[in-house]
């Protein structure tokens, strides 16, 4: 199943939606009035619905809705989240809706030739001729892309942002453009949105002073993997210049990240349009984070941006 999902999310595949992406990000940027508290998260929060809605041929009606319930769906127990029921209950009601929205979008998609995402999904066969993918299936693997962009992408941005006002190192990043990539795979390692992945031992492993047996289930911290000094030196500092490209916030190996070509031009696109129309940002209040066991992130980052002239 990954192979025909992969190339309509490869490099190549991704630059020609290039365009899109742009006007998008500058759409977010026209409601940002100079020398006014907004709230950065706010705005970012809506990124990544802009991108994966228009790949995957969502209605633009439905983004702002899809986006609160994927975040209800990693986040139950946050209290701007929670149901009066709980945490439980929240969790079960986000999915029934998100998986009732998605199928609503195959049933007027399927068959229908648009080249959009869920085309993909609805054309492909099981490599090994296990034949098409059912309703079902569809549905679930639509899910599984819009969570994986949904709850991760805007983090990047937020931490980033919040670590530059925090120590008045935006305009070094901004004014030097040849750092836009180091920058970004920075900001990847520094913000590491999904907080750990589970895996099994196939056999046994001897990981320092202690024995992983066979078919036993391993948390992989990643937050804590990329501030590790050994690969990482002064880990706990970000540095647009460091080359830290071997981070593990796709993850590593056959489950690598299929969107990671989307989410590195989608945050090109928009640190670029950011430096260009932004010169200066101060805090205008506390960050508050995300309350979840599996996303690292930030909700809201009250900011006050001063817009360049001209």
């Amino acid at each position: 199943m990954r192979s025909p999902v992969q190339r309509a999310l490869n490099g190549r595949a991704v630059e020609g939606h290039r365009g899109v992406i742009r006007d998008e990000v500058r759409r977010l940027f026209t409601g940002v009035v100079g020398g006014e508290p907004f709230d950065f998260a706010a705005l970012t929060d809506q990124l990544p619905m802009a991108v994966i809605g228009t790949l995957m041929g969502l209605d633009r009606d439905d983004w702002s809705h899809l986006t609160f319930l994927t975040t209800q769906a990693v986040a139950p127990d946050d209290p701007e989240f929670v149901r009066p029921e709980g945490p439980q209950a929240t969790l079960h009601r986000a999915h029934r809706e998100l998986f009732a929205c998605l199928q609503d979008a195959v049933a007027k998609r399927r068959g229908g030739g648009t080249g959009d995402l869920i085309d993909v999904l609805s054309t492909m066969d099981f490599e090994d001729g296990g034949g098409p993918l059912t309703a079902g299936e569809i549905v679930s693997n639509c899910y599984s892309l819009l969570l994986g962009a949904n709850v991760t992408t805007p983090h990047v941005p937020n931490a980033a942002l919040a670590e530059l006002t925090a120590t008045g190192t935006y305009a070094d990043w901004a004014e030097h453009p040849e750092l836009l990539d180091s920058g970004i795979e920075e900001a990847l390692r520094w913000s590491s949105p999904t907080s750990h992945f589970i895996r099994y031992a196939t056999h046994d492993v001897q990981l320092g002073k202690v024995t992983v047996r066979a078919g036993e289930a391993v948390a992989a911290w990643i937050g804590s993997a990329n501030r590790d000094a050994s690969m990482f030196p002064d880990p706990y500092t970000f540095d647009v210049r460091r080359n830290a490209r071997r981070h593990l916030a796709f993850g590593v190996g056959p489950h690598f990240c299929l969107g990671h070509a989307l989410v590195r031009v989608t945050l090109e696109e928009f640190f670029q349009e950011l430096f260009a129309q932004f010169e200066h940002f101060e805090p205008a209040g506390e960050p508050e984070h995300l309350h979840s066991n599996f996303i690292a992130g930030i909700k809201h980052l009250p900011l006050v941006a001063t817009r360049r002239k001209g």
